[in-house]
C-alpha cells in the first residue's frame, strides 16, 4: 500500500485551550498535519489558535483550512501566515479557498474563480516579501522570508481546480467519496497540463469521520457535517439541470430552506440528510468498516487523508482513529 500522510481538521466550536490540547493530541500520536476552520462568528478565532497551537506543538504543519479573501485584506493574511510560519519554525501552510459561512453570515458572497487566482498570485508574492502593486501604492509584507509558504485550495469546481493545478501546492478534496480517484487523476493531469509534474501538486482528500460499535451511532454522528456537503455539491448540480434523482432534489430544496449557517455542520441538520448521503460524503461506522474505506481511499493514490473528528468526544476519536485504522493499515 503505497504511503499517505494524515491530518486533522478542527473548526473552533471548543473553547480556545480545548483545541490546543487537541492540536498537541494529534501531533502526540502521529499525524502531520492540523487545518483550523475560518469562520469567526461561528468559530474561534483562527490565528489566536494557530498561534497558540505553534508553541504548543514542534513538528505538525499548521494552517488555516481555510481562509479566504472578503473578510481578511490579502495583506492582513500574509501577514498573519508570515507570523505563523516565523513562530512555528517554518510549519505553516496556506489553506485558502471563496468561503462559505465566513463571508455569508456577515453578507457578503463567495469571489469569482478569476478574483480567487489575482488573490492567490498576490498572496504568494507577498508572503514571500515580494512587492505587490495594491490600490496605486506599492507594499511588502517586510519581515516575510523569501521561501514559498504552501499554498493549498479548497474547491470542488474543475475551473478551480485548473487553476490551482498551474499556481499552488495542492488542493483539498471534500466531495463524495466514490469520486476520490477521479479527483486524484483531474489533478495529476491539470499539473502535468501546465507543465508540472503530476505528484508535485497535493491532492488532500477530507471528510467527516466517526467510529462507533454501534454504527447507526456512528452514521448519526456525521450527518450535521454530511448537510453541508450535500448542500455544496448536489446543490450545484441541482442549479445546472444535473441533479436527476427526484429524492435527491427534494431534499436539496429543504436543505435550502432550513439550512442555519450559523449552526453550520451542526446536529441542528441532522434531520435534512438522506441516509444514502452519510456513505457518500464520510467515512462512518465500525472500526472494520472505517477501516475498509480508508483503504479504498488510499488505492486511489490520494496523498493525505484528513479526517474531521466527530461524535460525542474528538480526542477519542482522534486516539481510535489512530489505534484502529492508521496503526492496522
Amino acid at each position: 500500500m503505497q504511503a499517505v500522510s494524515f491530518g486533522v481538521a478542527l473548526y473552533g466550536t471548543e473553547k480556545a485551550p480545548t483545541s490546543v490540547r487537541l492540536a498537541k493530541l494529534t501531533e502526540d500520536l502521529g499525524y502531520q498535519r492540523l487545518w483550523v476552520g475560518d469562520s469567526h462568528m461561528i468559530w474561534r478565532e483562527v490565528y489566536v489558535l494557530l498561534g497558540a497551537i505553534a508553541m504548543a506543538t514542534k513538528r505538525l504543519l499548521i494552517g488555516p483550512g481555510v481562509t479566504h479573501p472578503q473578510l481578511r485584506h490579502l495583506t492582513v493574511t500574509a501577514s498573519a501566515v508570515a507570523t505563523l510560519n516565523e513562530l512555528s519554525e517554518g510549519r505553516a501552510f496556506l489553506g485558502f479557498g471563496v468561503g462559505a459561512t465566513g463571508p455569508g453570515n456577515v453578507g457578503l458572497k463567495p469571489v469569482s474563480i478569476a478574483q480567487l487566482e489575482e488573490a492567490v498570485m498576490l498572496l504568494k508574492q507577498l508572503m514571500a516579501g515580494e512587492e505587490v502593486e495594491l490600490n496605486g501604492k506599492s507594499v511588502r509584507c517586510v519581515f516575510a522570508q523569501r521561501n514559498q509558504i504552501p499554498i493549498y485550495i479548497g474547491t470542488r469546481s474543475p475551473r478551480a481546480m485548473q487553476m490551482a493545478g498551474r499556481l499552488t501546492d495542492g488542493i483539498i478534496y471534500t466531495g463524495e467519496v466514490a469520486l476520490t480517484k477521479t479527483f486524484v487523476d483531474s489533478v495529476r493531469q491539470c499539473a502535468a497540463a501546465t507543465g508540472r509534474a503530476p505528484l508535485e501538486v497535493k491532492t488532500i482528500f477530507r471528510a467527516p469521520c466517526s467510529i462507533d460499535d454501534n454504527p447507526s451511532e456512528a452514521r448519526e454522528a456525521v450527518k450535521g457535517n454530511v448537510a453541508r456537503s450535500a448542500l455544496t455539491h448536489f446543490g450545484r448540480l441541482y442549479r445546472r439541470g444535473e441533479l436527476q434523482e427526484r429524492e435527491d432534489q427534494k431534499a436539496v430544496e429543504r436543505l435550502w430552506q432550513e439550512y442555519n449557517s450559523y449552526h453550520h455542520m451542526g446536529p441542528e441538520h441532522s434531520h435534512l440528510v438522506r441516509e444514502k448521503w452519510v456513505d457518500q460524503f464520510s467515512i462512518a461506522g465500525t472500526a472494520d468498516q472505517v477501516r475498509d474505506r480508508v483503504r479504498k481511499i488510499i488505492e486511489t493514490g490520494v496523498d493525505e487523508i484528513t479526517i474531521i473528528p466527530c461524535g460525542k468526544s474528538k480526542e477519542s476519536l482522534i486516539k481510535r482513529f489512530v489505534r484502529e485504522v492508521m496503526e492496522r493499515l
